[in-house]
């Protein structure tokens, strides 16, 4: 419909009046009726409000399978790594890389274990170690034993993101332990588990299970 407003040249009583239903008409012409966006001063729009939800992506599930193991491998890889960039930042191992440690490790022979290996790369002027490393990344390839306080598992290692010319498929061992809470008052291990055991034995073979032992 073509809508045509007429302009009256002399403003009449008659013409104001016809004025005025040509306006109206107009409008009626206007796509599909009146513009809705002046319908009311102050239109009020319902909204729900926002929903958030906080998730920990550590908490033990009803049933431990590959990805939630592989979830807190990544976590605790994350918090190793963090330790070894500050371990080459300072070129010692300072308190908080030693409370890092601590809080990664369920007993202190493991944690010996680290300051040595760490100790060896120092006198060594950490040779072969990338100058930012990154992860190194674990990842599942067997579930051995698994109960909620304890997880036995197959793993590789990809160290290549940590050190030059580094394995990226090495097959060890790993137990996880939930982690005594009293080893990390900074809260520094968000996983909440801790490393009971990681590595293989002289021969390369499994190690006796750490869940049974």
């Amino acid at each position: 419909m073509i809508c045509i407003a007429l302009v009256a040249e002399r403003r009449t009583a008659i013409s104001a009046v016809l004025a005025v239903v040509v306006l109206a008409a107009s409008a009626a012409c206007s796509s599909g009726g009146p513009d809705r966006s002046t319908v009311g001063a102050n239109p009020t729009v319902a909204t729900e409000p926002p929903t958030t939800t906080t998730t920990n992506p550590y908490a033990v599930p009803a049933v431990i399978d590959v990805a939630y193991v592989n979830r807190v491998l990544a976590g605790l890889d994350a918090a190793m790594g963090d330790v070894t960039r500050l371990i080459l930042r300072t070129r010692t191992i300072p308190r908080e890389a030693y409370d890092r440690m601590r809080a990664i490790y369920d007993n202190d022979e493991r944690l010996q274990l680290a300051i040595d290996s760490f100790q060896s790369d120092m006198r060594r002027n950490f040779a072969g170690y990338r100058p930012d490393p990154g992860d190194k990344k674990t990842t599942v390839t067997e579930l051995l034993t698994v109960t909620r306080p304890c997880v036995f598992v197959r793993v590789t290692r990809d160290y290549t993101a940590v050190g030059q010319n580094s394995s990226s498929a090495d097959t060890q061992w790993i137990a996880l332990r939930r982690l005594d809470t009293s080893r990390d008052p900074h809260g520094f291990n968000k996983t909440q588990w801790a490393f009971s055991y990681e590595g293989y034995t002289d021969t390369r073979s499994q190690p006796s299970d750490p869940c049974v032992s």
